[in-house]
């Protein structure tokens, strides 16, 4: 397969429950995925597609190559401990049929051992986050139901995840007797979310249907689930209120007082998180985001002075005394033409950074959701 002819993943459907959906559907049967993409999950794709042809030609940078290449060689020395392959396919889609339900998903790899009876179902972790060991994870298992109804002739399956980012293939060795015990369990993880799922679309969710979690962050009801504030609603209902009455002003004053209450306490966890990601410790699902380093002038009379030769008037330099240093230095491109802007700009900054006036902040970050 040529670079040109590399799938297209993005284009592949989905199933409403998908294996990958499960183990959020299994914390919460209202749970249902965000629309749309972000930067690490279209990461994740290139790097599966990379995988899917043996070509990491069309990747973005080093750190992709670099996962590519861990996957390659976790995989390689993970088979060595097995007989050889007999046939082996990438992708593979797999149907799961459940009871009084079914659905379906592709794994990244099925290799069936010489022998006949034998095989290693395995799927790529391209990202940060802590993945459930293969015997109570909810995508395993599913995987695991496709392939052994796929291919009955196959009586062991080790499943085995393969995670880069944390050093890490935790496996499992399923036999064909778990098959009946594996289809109940994600049967009823799927029926659950399908009786819930639907009370969205006619607001009749209640909310002891809803176990509220560390993944509602991903999920689409997020803003308007009743378990949102779900601490609160329990201290104002110990003290007699109606959490969701937000128009009765004879109670609202005690409400704000107790969403300050949360608002405080989230800030708290937020700090403190930040903490333990700048310490180098490892938060599951969450990283660092750089905002970046503030400028600051610290002598204002040179800074006027410096502005003023390259072009500002007073006016347009006294108001920039209270924005960022690279805000005025955009004023000083836009003075410029483009073939001269970026050299103006540089020649503007290191005027002031000669001149001594120019503070730098240590770099800024946040926390955000992997």
């Amino acid at each position: 397969m040529s670079k040109q002819e590399q799938p297209n993943h993005t284009d592949r459907g989905h199933a409403e429950f998908s294996p990958s959906s499960l183990k959020y559907v299994a914390a919460c049967p209202a749970y249902e995925g965000k629309d749309g993409t972000s930067e690490a999950a279209e990461k994740g794709t290139r790097i599966h597609e990379a995988l899917e042809i043996r070509d990491p030609s069309a990747l973005h940078n080093e750190e992709e190559v670099g996962i590519y290449d861990e996957i390659v060689a976790m995989e390689a020395d993970f088979m060595a401990n097995f007989p050889p392959t007999i046939e082996e396919f990438d992708e593979i889609q797999l149907d799961m049929a459940l009871n009084g339900t079914s659905t379906f998903g592709t794994c990244d790899r099925f290799l069936i051992l010489e022998g006949g009876t034998r095989a290693v179902l395995s799927d790529f972790k391209t990202g940060i986050s802590v993945i459930d060991s293969p015997e109570s994870n909810w995508q395993a298992k599913a995987y695991v139901i496709g392939a052994f109804q796929k291919y009955e002739y196959i009586d062991e399956i080790v499943f085995a995840f393969y995670i880069p980012l944390h050093n890490a293939s935790p496996h499992h060795t399923f036999k064909r007797e778990d098959l009946p015990k594996l289809i109940e369990e994600v049967s009823d993880v799927i029926r659950a979310g399908e009786v819930t799922r639907p009370k969205w679309e006619n607001n009749t969710l209640d909310l002891s249907e809803c176990n509220p979690n560390q993944n509602c962050r991903f999920c689409k009801h997020e803003d308007e689930c009743p378990a949102l504030g779900y601490y609160a609603v329990e201290v104002a209902k110990k003290i007699e209120i109606d959490p969701y009455n937000i128009d009765d002003l004879e109670y609202l004053p005690e409400l704000f007082n107790i969403a300050k209450i949360v608002e405080n306490w989230a800030a708290s966890v937020k700090k403190r998180a930040l903490e333990a990601l700048r310490n180098g410790d490892n938060l599951a699902g969450l990283k660092l985001r750089s905002m970046g380093q503030v400028r600051k002038i610290e002598d204002n009379a040179t800074f006027m002075t410096i502005a003023e030769s390259h072009g500002l008037d007073v006016e347009n330099v006294i108001d920039g005394l209270n924005i960022p240093l690279a805000k005025i230095a955009k004023l000083v491109g836009d003075q410029a033409s483009k073939a001269t802007r970026i050299n103006k700009v540089q020649n503007f900054m290191a005027d002031c950074e000669d001149a001594g006036i120019v503070s730098t902040s240590e770099e800024r970050h946040c926390v955000v959701s992997q």
